[in-house]
Order: C-alpha cells, then structure tokens, then sequence
C-alpha cells in the first residue's frame, strides 16, 4: 500500500471481514465514528498512531517490504507526481 485511500480501504475491508460496524470498532478503540469513517475514505491527515491502534484491536499489524533490488526511486516518484495533494 502506498496511498492513504489503499490503508482506509484495507482498513475499511478488515472491518468488514470481522463482521463489525464503525460504531463498534470505533467503541472499542476509543475513536469516533468520524475519525473511523475518514480513516476508511483515505482521509490523509489522520494519526498513524491511531490507525496503528485500531489495526491492532482488530487483528492486524503494519510490515515494512523492501522495494526490489531493481526499484528505481526517480521513476517511482515521477509516475506519483506531486504530492501537494498531501497533508503533511
């Protein structure tokens, strides 16, 4: 994954998998259904630590993969283009 609405949208399937609504998970990890909704829709300026938290309570961990040997970093971030249309 490499874009916020892929997390949101792993996040949003990891939910539905369990069955579970906003509402619960949200209870359950002390956010509110807001922030749940926005995290799931890719909303780019939501806390790391609090996705971190809700993928924690529903099963699920973040692993960093290495790019292959062959990666190359220029043509990555030319096909990303700007990246203006992040909140940093």
């Amino acid at each position: 994954m490499r874009r916020p609405h892929e997390v949101g949208a792993a996040l949003r399937a990891a939910r539905e998998g369990l069955g579970l609504t906003q509402a619960e998970v949200a209870w359950a990890t002390g956010v509110s259904r807001k922030w749940l909704s926005e995290a799931e829709s890719g909303k780019a300026a939501v806390s790391l630590g609090l996705v971190l938290g809700v993928l924690d309570a529903l099963g699920y961990e973040v692993e960093f993969v290495p790019q292959p040997d062959d990666f190359d970093l220029e043509a990555h971030l030319d096909r990303l283009g700007s990246t203006d249309d992040y909140q940093w």
